[in-house]
């Protein structure tokens, strides 16, 4: 395991991807994963053409609360009172977790549409680029250079992880945010779910033949979590 995690961290770092599977019991998806600042229109394609999920990019709390990038179900809350469409319809019922991860959705300046994969990788090395800035604390104003490069809505997702980084929630979210803190990488990934042709998600033995097949390094959470709780103490 300590040899896949390694592996695992060393493929980010070189702007490759890797696989995770949350857990059994949980959503039983696997996610191809790209460190955000790594990302590529080349990354964008393949997420798109070998996952065919939501392509979502995460960050971290603390990150997230120093820009001030809040979580979306807290901005429905407060519209609620204006667009009663909003009432009763937060996602307080999950069947697999406690929460939802979504914060708003943003396009770079510089982009188009937003949804080629030129724009949506250029939303989100730049995306990444700004994490690391603000995670290394070199970034003065983060409010100020957040709006200055990205306008809202948009068509990459962010996704906001939980405080307690793989101890409250432990989705895909947590586990590739962790996978790029423990690489020496900025706190940001950029995520998608594989799809199957059955109109479910992809099995995990599935998943698996085929990140492996093509030699890429395929975890599973726990894998991720016994690492990241030696790691983090």
């Amino acid at each position: 395991m300590a040899n896949s995690i390694g592996q695992a961290m060393a493929d980010l770092k070189a702007g490759k991807p890797i696989f995770i599977y949350d857990a059994d019991g949980r959503e039983e998806e696997t996610d191809i994963i790209y460190a955000s600042c790594t990302v590529t229109r080349d990354s964008i394609r393949f997420m798109r053409r070998n996952g065919g999920g939501l392509i979502c990019t995460t960050v971290s709390d603390h990150v997230a609360e120093v820009i001030g990038l809040p979580f979306l179900v807290d901005v429905f809350k407060t519209a609620q009172a204006v667009h009663p469409v909003l009432r009763n319809s937060l996602p307080d019922t999950l069947p697999y977790d406690t929460k939802s991860a979504f914060s708003i959705t943003i396009n770079h300046r510089r982009c188009y549409t937003g949804i080629t994969d030129i724009d949506r990788a250029l939303t989100v090395a730049e995306f990444g680029n700004l994490v690391r800035d603000v995670d290394s604390g070199s970034c003065e104003n983060p409010l100020k250079a957040f709006t200055k490069a990205f306008r809202v809505p948009g068509h990459v997702f962010l996704l906001r992880t939980s405080r307690e980084l793989l101890k409250d929630r432990n989705g895909h979210t947590e586990l590739s945010t962790a996978m790029c803190m423990m690489a020496g990488l900025p706190p940001s990934a950029t995520i998608c779910e594989m799809m199957g042709d059955d109109g479910k998600a992809l099995s995990k033995p599935e998943a698996r033949k085929f990140a492996e097949s093509n030699g890429f390094i395929f975890l599973e959470g726990h894998e991720v979590q016994e690492v990241w709780k030696t790691w983090s103490e």
